[in-house]
This record gives C-alpha cells, sequence and structure tokens, in this order.
C-alpha cells in the first residue's frame, strides 16, 4: 500500500518507522515542521512528503489531537479518492466516530477509528522508535457504517506492526475505559507530586514511587484538552476515586485498624483478579499464535 502518517510525532513517527521495518508498504509523511519531515527522509524513515489532499494514498493515518483531527477531515474529504482507507488514532472516540463515519461515506471514503495504547514519557518525532507497539493494545472502534473489508485491513496492518492484542469497543465505552485507565491515573500521577517531600523523593523512593510520578510529566496543552473533551467520564471516575481516598482517610482518623485492614485486602483481592484474568488472556493469545504458527 502507500500510506501517508499525518502528524510526525511520538505514535506518527513510530508507526512509520514500525511499517518501514516490518513490511514492504510505502510510507509517506506530513507534518508542519518541515525539518522533521527532512529528518525522516534522511534516517530512512518515510519515503517522501505527502499532504493529504494528494489523492493517491491506500491509507491515510491521522496522529494528531482530536480536534485537530476532525478539521483537518472536514477541510480535506473532498480530495480524498474514494475508496481510501482513513484511520485515526486519536486518545477519544465518542460522537467524533460516527460523525466521520457518515461524512466519508457519503463520499466513498472508509473510516476506521483506532487508539493505539502505547507511549513513553518523552514526545515528539525524535523520541518515536519502530517496536513502541510491540505486544501493545490497540484499540478499534466500529459502528454501523464502517467498512468490514477495511476494517480488516487496518486489523493486518495492526499485526503486522506487532500489536499484541486488537481490542474492539464502542467508541462511548472507549472513552469511559480510558477516563479510567488512562486520564485519571494522569491526574492523580499530577497531584501527587504537589507535595513538598518531593524535594528529597529521590532518597527514599522505589518502585512504587516511580510507578506514581511517571506519567506526571505529561504536556499540559495536549491533557488539559483531553480531559475537557471526556469531561463527564473523567469527573465520574475522579469522584469515585475521592470517595474511595475518604474511606482510607476516615479510618486512619479514627485510628479504625480492623477498617483499614478491610480496605486493604479489598483492594489487593481485587487486583489479584484483575492479574489472574490478565494471565488467562496471555495464555489464550500464546495459544492462538501458536495454532496459527
Amino acid at each position: 500500500m502507500q500510506i501517508l502518517v499525518v502528524g510526525m510525532g511520538l505514535i506518527g513517527g513510530s508507526i512509520c518507522k514500525s511499517i518501514k521495518a516490518s513490511t514492504s508498504h510505502s510510507v509517506f509523511g506530513c507534518d508542519i515542521q518541515n525539518t522533521v519531515l527532512q529528518d525522516a527522509i534522511a534516517d530512512g524513515t518515510i519515503d517522501g512528503i505527502g499532504s493529504m489532499t494528494d489523492g493517491k494514498y491506500d491509507m491515510i493515518i491521522l496522529c494528531l489531537h482530536q480536534r485537530i483531527a476532525i478539521q483537518m477531515v472536514h477541510q480535506s474529504l473532498p480530495q480524498i479518492a474514494p475508496g481510501t482507507i482513513l484511520v485515526d488514532t486519536c486518545g477519544l472516540k465518542g460522537r467524533m466516530v460516527r460523525d466521520l463515519t457518515y461524512r466519508c461515506q457519503k463520499v466513498g471514503v472508509h473510516y476506521v477509528g483506532t487508539h493505539p495504547m502505547a507511549g513513553r514519557e518523552k514526545s515528539g518525532y525524535y523520541a518515536s522508535i519502530p517496536d513502541l507497539f510491540q505486544n501493545a493494545n490497540i484499540i478499534v472502534t466500529p459502528v454501523d457504517g464502517t467498512d468490514e473489508t477495511a476494517l480488516q485491513t487496518v486489523k493486518e496492518l495492526a499485526k503486522q506492526m506487532g500489536f499484541g492484542s486488537i481490542v474492539t469497543a464502542t467508541p462511548m465505552w472507549h472513552d469511559n475505559m480510558i477516563a479510567y485507565t488512562s486520564q485519571l491515573a494522569h491526574v492523580v500521577s499530577s497531584a501527587y507530586v504537589k507535595d513538598f517531600c518531593m524535594d528529597d523523593a529521590l532518597s527514599f523512593s522505589g518502585g512504587s514511587f516511580q510507578d506514581m510520578t511517571r506519567v506526571a510529566t505529561m504536556d499540559e496543552t495536549m491533557w488539559s484538552a483531553l480531559f475537557l473533551d471526556n469531561r463527564d467520564n473523567l469527573l465520574y471516575h475522579l469522584d469515585l476515586l475521592i470517595e474511595n481516598l475518604t474511606d482510607y482517610r476516615d479510618a486512619l482518623k479514627q485510628r479504625d485498624e480492623e477498617r483499614l485492614q478491610y480496605l486493604i485486602a479489598e483492594g489487593r483481592q481485587i487486583q489479584e483478579e484483575n492479574v489472574r484474568k490478565r494471565k488467562e488472556i496471555q495464555e489464550i493469545t500464546k495459544n492462538r499464535k501458536e495454532e496459527v504458527q
């Protein structure tokens, strides 16, 4: 295929590098930073520079913030050739998927919503790596009107790029789960580091501290927009977290050791069950891969 990747940041750059490393497809890049594009050509990440309005690609992958991606599709759709598969990697789906599916369907373009669950603390093209997606999950969010052949083409490309699991979800359920599994963790990490003990933390910290603080280095412009665009889901899970934290705080205030033990045991049991299910899924996935081989 001839593939255009729009947005050569961490995700876009890594997608280009992964496709070049694991497939025979041709990859072209589009970005507002010409220096990035020239460097990407020089290091073999892309085969050339392209545009959404070129009208010559089998697949276009948008690696942009949701608001920008929607705007670009609206502007460029009349120039995108019928039959093109249009993919986005946005962190939120919601109404976007149904809207773009409908708009694209009217002009013969096949839209598929996806969300690769991979990242690094660093951002931008120069942090991109070819194996970012190895064994990672990718979420696909088909709806009524999603072209089945296009969906299968996207899934096959994801497998070639090394994704470990392809998960299907509705756009709304995707956004609810992202509020819990990603956005809430970023809020907690950002709030956690706002303690005067951070000045001396390195001398007293271990793995749990590193896990809690890792994502506090998030980009404020991107993440504040993501939080607001998923406001209702994030508020629900944040309120639930505050309620649960209040249980621990109240037990401490009341010196209620029995209540603390119960709360800790409850959390441990939930996590142990989660780990058990994860191992089962990993074993099933491993067996399926061995059967295919």
